[in-house]
């Protein structure tokens, strides 16, 4: 058998095939299965530089190549984005609260529970996180594997199913927790920033190609990447941070950086540089 077969089977053996059960753990030849995950997967089913239509990995999944780079799993909203530019969220948390129906679900070592939060779709919070902002419980962050709607458990309520389990029980009318979506669900560019350099948005990624509009792809998050920037630099010999541009979706050169504005890497090399040019820069997103 060929080595890289052998490699294929022996990772699909150690990383996706649990064993046996003792207790509430899940064991493979590598050992315990966490909760959610532990290990960084290895084995993908989208291409690097692929577009898809519908999802093929985890939105939110990390990829690294032996190179540094460092790519995440994404789609965008029904708006094309061209290569070299960057994307941030579009959706904002919604704040719920915990009514006391809702805490006699929200038990210590539970994983399915509700909170009261208005206007909230079916699924629309998989893989998106609630984070307890105030109250018993504060500072705990639990992921969603799926969410019912608004109204589905009962009035103004909706029923949460977590990866883990709460790890100290909820309290009705002290715990608050905030529900933020999958950052990685329905990407968009990334608005012009003011010039006084306050951060509108805060950048998450870069296109390596031009996206399809509600298409999945890999975006980059760290390593050498080509950016579009804006700003007038000299050549090789001068250092530049790079921050968020006047220009939606673009990078900017500055020799010095603007206070309260999002430091998204550094110049790796250009010749010349004039404003909508493509340069190669160090993300450290």
């Amino acid at each position: 058998m060929q080595k890289w077969l052998k490699n294929v089977v022996n990772d699909f053996w150690k990383y996706s095939i649990p064993l046996y059960k003792k207790g509430d753990r899940l064991y493979s030849m590598r050992g315990a299965i966490g909760e959610y995950q532990e290990s960084r997967k290895t084995l993908f089913n989208q291409g690097l530089f692929d577009l898809s239509s519908t999802a093929k990995e985890r939105l939110g999944t990390i990829r690294e190549t032996d190179d540094g780079r460092v790519f995440v799993y994404g789609g965008i909203t029904a708006v094309e984005i061209a290569a070299g530019c960057l994307v941030s969220k579009s959706q904002t948390p919604v704040d719920a609260t915990v009514a006391a129906a809702d805490a006699a679900l929200a038990v210590k070592d539970a994983k399915s529970i509700s909170v009261t939060a208005a206007g909230i779709t079916a699924a629309a919070l998989k893989d998106g996180f609630a984070m307890v902002k105030a109250g018993t419980d504060i500072g705990c962050m639990y992921k969603i594997r799926g969410n019912g709607a608004t109204d589905g458990i009962a009035t103004g309520r909706i029923a949460l199913e977590l990866y883990d389990k709460i790890r100290t029980t909820w309290v009705a009318a002290s715990t608050t927790v905030a529900l933020h979506y999958n950052p990685w669900k329905d990407l968009v560019i990334n608005i012009a920033q003011s010039a006084s350099g306050q951060a509108w948005e805060v950048a998450l990624g870069v296109t390596t190609q031009i996206m399809t509009a509600s298409y999945y792809a890999w975006f980059q998050k760290k390593g050498i990447c080509a950016l579009i920037c804006d700003g007038a630099f000299g050549n090789t010999n001068e250092e530049a941070q790079v921050l968020p541009g006047t220009t939606a979706g673009h990078g900017l050169l500055t020799e010095a950086g603007v206070l309260g504005q999002q430091i998204i890497g550094h110049l790796f090399e250009c010749a010349t540089q004039t404003a909508a040019e493509t340069q190669l820069v160090n993300l450290t997103l």
